[in-house]
């Protein structure tokens, strides 16, 4: 039996496919989760070793009786979903290289994924938003927890591109001020923010960057004197941490995650009768398909529903500084 006859034996040579796509990390270690239950799935299933599982084992009844046994073990639908592509991609990748595997590739091309209806309470509302950024202290600490939330919730950004931001992709120049974001795949996308967050932004610069070096992250922890960027894990603690405390005044907030404050700001760009395309571009979504429970955008309608938050979030910050800071502030440009 020659080697490429085993079915995992070009996993290696898929992973690094997957990268020259440009797919983000997570995206592929995700795919490696989707062949790994597929893995042990199959040894169980067939009482097999990996090394003696080969392509011939492999058809379409095989992969449909993998999704039941993931139902029966209670994965979600969208879980499913996701393990399915990740076959299905691994397979097509090897029908590529072998021609011989394009008939197995046809039949298991066939297994759709399945339509997942969007999320009930996968954003929050404005009055919660509100409520929630009026929860941190304002101290030097909360200041910092409020700014990070706003911004995640203001931009749209995922939390790995805000923790990735760097001084220099904040552009501000006025009405047309932006955020330069690498998002997923090294792709590059322009994030317009209004007046109310550039005045939050500069207020946030002048307390956190007063020395401001281009190359420092916009959101940082320090550690032995020196600036590390902040983990994902500390924000979510964050998030959660002011989430309890806002449950306390209202009952049905949900249990927030930093994504949830991406979606809500889908969530109101889609309530401002925003269009698929705009949403897409903003959100850095590669499928117009995917901007299914927001839709579309431009700055003016942004300004709107963002206003009084970050108006009265910037109120906030301004009474935290001195007399000298603030005069200071007013009159300095970035």
């Amino acid at each position: 039996m020659k080697n490429s006859d085993l079915f995992f034996f070009a996993v290696n040579d898929y992973i690094e496919r997957l990268r020259l796509d440009l797919k983000s990390e997570k995206t592929i270690t995700t795919y490696i989760e989707g062949l790994e239950s597929f893995r042990s799935y199959l040894c169980g299933q067939m009482k097999k070793n990996i090394e003696k599982i080969r392509f011939s084992d492999i058809d379409d009844d095989i992969i449909r009786n993998f999704l039941k046994n993931l139902i029966e073990s209670g994965h979600s639908l969208s879980t499913r979903n996701i393990k399915l592509i990740s076959v299905k991609g691994y397979i097509r990748y090897c029908a590529e290289k072998d021609i011989t595997l394009l008939p197995l590739q046809l039949k298991i091309s066939k297994i759709k994924t399945k339509k997942v209806s969007a999320k009930k309470h996968n954003w929050i509302s404005v009055t919660q938003v509100k409520l929630l950024l009026e929860q941190p202290s304002k101290n030097r600490t909360g200041i910092r927890d409020r700014f990070i939330m706003l911004i995640l919730f203001s931009t749209g950004m995922r939390l790995n591109e805000l923790l990735e931001c760097r001084i220099d992709a904040v552009h501000l120049c006025g009405k047309d001020s932006y955020i330069y974001v690498k998002g997923k795949g090294n792709k590059e996308r322009v994030v317009p923010i209004t007046k109310e967050t550039i005045d939050n932004i500069k207020a946030y610069l002048n307390l956190f960057h007063r020395n401001i070096d281009d190359n420092d992250f916009l959101i940082y922890t320090i550690h032995d004197g020196i600036r590390h960027k902040m983990s994902a894990d500390n924000v979510q603690r964050i998030i959660k941490k002011y989430a309890d405390m806002a449950r306390r005044t209202d009952n049905d907030f949900p249990e927030l995650h930093p994504h949830m404050l991406r979606h809500s700001y889908g969530a109101i760009l889609y309530r401002n009768n925003m269009s698929k395309a705009e949403i897409a571009k903003l959100l850095g979504h590669e499928q117009e398909s995917t901007t299914e429970i927001y839709v579309e955008t431009d700055v003016d309608m942004i300004r709107d529903s963002l206003k009084q938050i970050c108006k009265d979030d910037q109120e906030d910050l301004f009474a935290s500084l001195s007399p000298d800071e603030r005069m200071k502030l007013k009159g300095q440009s970035y």
